[in-house]
């Protein structure tokens, strides 16, 4: 089975502080907080496409993982209980089955992960897109602190 793996997001926590810092800005300090924006957006996409991939393999997984508790241990289970095989049964198995349970534990895990970095995602280029909008505004120079 496909384990998901683990994503470091510590830096992306470094970003997201820096989301707080917008409303004291001045226009010359913009130039930085753009390009961490921008960092932050590129670190995100990298690790939403990690996601994604482990999200897509976990679901193949749950329905191979289905699929076998379906055709295969349904019927192992119903003859060990001494229960009548038809497909109503079999199918009220998959539900039981550990492996099951485990993939669907790991396809939540994974939804949730990219769920997780898109929000991120949208939210740095949120805050790149208010940064920009700073920098442009009036007839200041980029000299405006000095």
């Amino acid at each position: 089975m496909s384990e998901l793996q683990t994503i470091d997001v510590t830096k992306l926590v470094e970003y997201t502080k820096l989301i707080s810092d917008i409303g004291s800005i001045n226009k010359m300090m913009t130039h930085q907080y753009l390009r961490d924006f921008i960092n932050a957006m590129d670190l995100t996409s990298s690790m939403l496409s990690k996601a994604v991939k482990a999200n897509l393999q976990s679901k193949a997984q749950l329905d191979k993982v289905k699929a076998i508790a379906y055709l295969d241990k349904a019927g192992d289970y119903c003859t060990a209980k001494g229960i009548k095989i038809s497909n109503g049964v079999r199918e009220m198995y998959v539900d039981l089955d550990s492996d099951v349970i485990a993939a669907k534990d790991t396809y939540a895990a994974s939804e949730a992960m990219v769920t997780f970095l898109k929000n991120k995602y949208y939210a740095f280029k949120s805050a790149h897109d208010d940064v920009k909008a700073i920098s442009t505004v009036g007839n200041n120079t980029a000299f405006e602190g000095f």
